[in-house]
């Protein structure tokens, strides 16, 4: 018992070294700890090379002349917005001379890219879900555009707000027109029903006469039937000036109406010209030709 009891104020005693072995493991760890911190705290009293101004008090950073002196801060991406375009600009500047025609023509509101200038009218006649009457669609353009296959300019005006694809392809021709040669492309449409139509565009032409208009768009015809050439050429023959344009391209207009196909309706000759306000996204009215129309029409079925 009394051997135990030795033992005991043997173990309890301090042991010198081994407390000096652990006080060193100790400084071997504080020491790096201090320096990272020191080393974090001077990155902070800098900015761009030159110490921050502190309170001596607080010890919080304050401004300097020369923080005052810098550029100011500038945002890396900012809101682009529109510029205003002035009514006359985006006002209709064509229409379809058609006063016969059973389905008016609906002009849309003109659609201008602000950063190219550059302009796209787009006229319709009918509906593409009337599988029993035509259905035309026209874009025409002004300014540059980048270059792209008839097939692409189809596909891309029919997806963009028409909701239509195209399902399958089919000839590729060419007409003449009072605008110069157009080129064609047969091509099947689906949407609510699926139509086969006839694409066009003369943006790939060369050799046009100045200030011809750059026009796309596609012509369906009645009971899934393609269109005859000449009826492209006939529906293209139709588009005219309607005010918004100026001198030269009035002139240049009054040469293509020389140009017309021969058999096509020919044109008004003293036809007043509408307001472009009011036939923006409306649709034109002749009331007393579209009843002519149909009285000769259901003449002609009673025959």
């Amino acid at each position: 018992m009394h051997r135990i009891d030795v033992q005991d104020e043997i173990d309890d005693r301090p042991q010198p070294r081994a407390r000096r072995l652990r006080r060193t493991g100790a400084m071997r760890l504080i020491v790096p700890c201090l320096a990272a911190m020191l080393c974090l705290g001077a990155a902070g009293r800098f900015a761009g090379g030159e110490p921050t101004a502190r309170d001596p008090i607080s010890g919080i950073a304050v401004a300097t002349m020369a923080d005052a002196n810098a550029r100011p801060f500038v945002p890396s991406a900012a809101i682009t917005v529109r510029a205003a375009l002035p009514v006359a600009a985006s006002a209709p500047r064509y229409r379809l001379d058609d006063p016969d025609a059973l389905d008016p023509t609906r002009i849309e509101p003109a659609r201008i890219d602000p950063a190219t200038g550059r302009r796209e009218d787009a006229l319709s006649q009918g509906r593409f879900d009337a599988s029993e009457a035509p259905y035309l669609r026209i874009t025409l353009a002004d300014g540059p555009a980048p270059p792209a296959s008839l097939f692409v300019t189809i596909a891309r005006r029919a997806a963009d707000g028409q909701g239509l694809a195209v399902v399958r392809t089919g000839e590729r021709g060419t007409i003449a027109t009072k605008f110069g040669p157009v080129e064609t492309l047969e091509a099947t449409l689906s949407g609510p029903v699926t139509r086969i139509c006839t694409g066009f565009s003369n943006a790939a032409q060369a050799g046009l006469a100045p200030l011809t208009p750059r026009f796309d768009g596609w012509l369906c015809a009645p009971l899934s039937q393609p269109p005859e050439p000449r009826a492209i050429a006939c529906a293209l023959d139709k588009i005219v000036l309607n005010g918004q344009a100026s001198p030269d391209l009035e002139a240049a207009y009054r040469a293509f109406e020389d140009r017309r196909v021969k058999g096509c309706a020919s044109a008004v000759a003293d036809a007043p010209r509408r307001e472009p306000a009011a036939e923006t996204g409306s649709i034109s009215k002749r009331p007393l030709r579209h009843n002519q129309a149909k009285v000769r029409q259901n003449t002609q079925a009673k025959q």
